[in-house]
C-alpha cells in the first residue's frame, strides 16, 4: 500500500514524542514494504509571506515534503490554524498526485485539521492517531490559566479567558468593566481577524465556538481515530460526545537496545531528565526537588533537553541551581542514535510533569532499559508507571513529595532492583504498526467494495 503521514513537524528538525512516533511509523511500514511519504510544516515562522513553497528532501530513506508557512502572515492567523483553507487546497492537489492507499494523521497542529477534510474531499480514507489534546483544548495540555488541571468541558469563553489569561486586554478589560462586559468583548474580537491577528491576541483570541464546531466535524469525519492512552481516548469521547476514540498502545523503536550495555554506577546514584525543558514539563520542579532531599554526596543529577527551547525558563534554572556543593548537570539534547548509550548512564529516571501528559515515550524508553521512573501522578503517566511496582509516583507540583521520592530510591538500593524486577516487556513499534496495517486494509477494501444501488 501508499501510506501517507501527515504531521506537525519531523526529525532532524524536530524530535519531540510526535515526530519520534512518526519517524517509527514510517520506518515500519517500509521494513513492511509499503510505499510511505511524509508531509509536514517545514518553517514555520519565518518567511516575508505565508505560504513559501516547499521542499522535499529524503530523511533516513523517508520522502519528506516540508511546507514552509509564516502562519503569523496568514490572512486569517488564528483560524488557519486549526482550519486553513491554503492547506486543504494543496493538499488535495498532492493527494491527487500521490494517490495514496491512506492518509494517516499524527498531528493537526500545525498544517490544521483541513488535512483530514482534503483526504475527505479525495476519497481516501483517513486514520488520525491523537498524541495530545489539541482537538478540544487550544493550549493542547489541558492546562488552565492558572496552573490547575481541566477536564475538557468547558464552554467557548472558559477556553478563551484561559488562552488570554496572561495577556494585557483580558486584565486591562476586567479592571474597567464587570466581567460579562469583558466576556462580550473578548469574544467579538475573537471573531474578527482585522482585531484578533493583532500581537498580543495572535494565537490565542480564537473564535472558540467556531474551532469547537468544526474540530468536532473533522475528528467525527475520520474513518479511524486512536489514542495511545486510555486517559486522552476517555477524555476526547467525553468531551466530543461519542465512542470514536479507540485505544492503540504506542510501540516503540527499539533498534537501539541491540549492544546496550549498563555503565556501571559508582559511589552516586545517577538520576536524569531526558525531555523539552519548558515550564509545563516541570523541570524546575525536579531541581528543587533534588536540592530540598540533599543528595549531594549520594546521587547526581543530569537533565538532557535543548536548552534553546525556551531560553528565559532555562535561564532561571541555571539562576536556581547557581551556588550549589553538586551542581546538575545540564548535558543539552542528543540524536536518537545516541539514546542507548544516554540511558546506559543513568539509574533512574524522572518525569515531573505538571500537565495531563498522554504517554511520554521517554517512560517506555526507560523501561526497555530496565530503569525505574519517578513521575507525577498526572493523566496518562499513571497508566504506565505503577507506583512501588516500576517505578515510584508523586503528587503533582509538590516539590515535598518528590523530594522524599528521590530520597527514598538513593537510600535503599534493594528498591531500585525490587522495582526493575516489576517491568514488563516494552512493545516494539512493529506490534503496533501491525494493528494499523489490519485497519489500512479494512478501510482500503471497503473504499474499493462497490456499492450497491437500491
Amino acid at each position: 500500500m501508499k501510506i501517507l503521514l501527515v504531521t506537525s513537524f519531523f526529525p532532524p528538525t524536530h524530535t519531540a514524542g510526535t515526530e519520534k512516533r512518526t519517524l517509527g511509523y514510517a520506518k515500519s511500514l517500509q521494513r513492511l514494504g509499503h510505499t510511505v511519504q511524509v508531509i509536514c510544516a517545514g518553517e514555520w515562522d519565518r518567511g516575508d509571506r505565508y505560504w513559501n513553497g516547499f521542499t522535499d528532501e529524503v530523511y533516513q530513506q523517508i520522502t519528506v515534503r516540508r511546507l514552509h508557512l509564516n502562519w503569523t502572515l496568514a490572512p486569517d492567523p488564528n483560524r488557519y490554524l486549526y482550519n486553513n483553507p491554503i492547506v486543504e487546497k494543496y493538499m488535495e492537489n498532492w493527494l491527487g498526485e500521490l494517490k495514496p492507499d491512506v492518509v494517516h494523521i499524527t498531528s493537526c497542529v500545525s498544517l490544521s485539521a483541513s488535512v483530514i477534510q482534503a483526504a475527505r474531499n479525495c476519497n481516501v480514507p483517513v486514520v488520525l492517531t491523537l498524541t495530545d489534546f489539541w482537538f478540544i483544548c487550544p493550549r493542547i495540555n489541558l492546562l488552565k490559566g492558572d496552573g490547575s488541571l481541566c477536564d475538557g468541558r468547558t464552554t467557548a469563553w472558559d477556553c478563551l479567558e484561559c488562552t488570554l489569561w496572561n495577556t494585557k486586554a483580558l486584565r486591562v478589560l476586567n479592571s474597567a468593566f464587570s466581567p460579562a462586559i469583558a466576556a462580550k468583548t473578548l469574544t467579538m474580537v475573537s471573531r474578527s481577524p482585522a482585531l484578533n491577528k493583532q500581537r498580543g491576541l495572535r494565537g490565542m483570541a480564537f473564535d472558540m465556538e467556531d474551532r469547537k464546531a468544526y474540530l468536532t466535524r473533522m475528528i467525527r469525519s475520520a474513518d479511524c481515530v486512536t489514542a495511545p492512552s486510555a486517559l486522552l481516548s476517555e477524555t476526547v469521547n467525553a468531551c466530543l460526545n461519542t465512542e470514536l476514540v479507540k485505544v492503540i498502545h504506542s510501540g516503540h523503536d527499539l533498534t537501539w537496545l541491540d549492544g546496550f550495555r549498563p555503565v556501571k554506577r559508582g559511589d552516586r546514584i545517577r538520576i536524569a531528565y531526558i525531555g523539552q525543558i519548558i515550564p509545563i514539563k516541570g523541570v524546575h520542579l525536579l531541581l528543587s526537588a533534588f536540592l530540598l532531599a540533599g543528595l549531594e554526596k549520594k546521587a547526581e543529577l543530569f537533565v538532557y533537553g535543548d536548552q534553546d527551547k525556551d531560553p528565559l525558563y532555562f535561564e532561571q534554572l541555571k539562576d536556581l541551581n547557581s551556588g550549589q556543593k553538586v551542581p546538575v548537570q545540564f548535558k543539552g539534547s542528543f540524536s536518537h542514535e545516541q539514546l542507548g548509550e544516554i540511558l546506559s548512564g543513568i539509574d533512574v529516571l524522572v518525569v515531573p510533569s505538571l500537565w495531563h501528559e498522554n504517554n511520554p515515550r521517554v517512560i517506555q524508553e526507560a523501561f526497555a532499559a530496565k530503569i525505574p521512573v519517578i513521575a507525577s501522578n498526572v493523566g496518562g503517566i499513571s497508566e504506565f508507571v505503577k507506583h512501588e511496582v516500576n517505578g515510584l509516583l508523586f503528587e503533582r507540583d509538590s516539590i515535598e513529595d518528590l523530594s522524599k521520592q528521590l530520597r527514598r530510591i538513593v537510600s535503599d538500593t534493594d528498591l531500585l532492583v525490587s522495582l526493575q524486577a516489576g517491568m514488563t516487556p516494552v512493545r516494539s513499534v512493529d506490534d503496533e504498526i501491525a494493528e494499523f496495517e489490519a485497519i489500512y486494509k479494512e478501510l482500503v477494501a471497503d473504499v474499493s467494495t462497490p456499492k450497491i444501488k437500491v
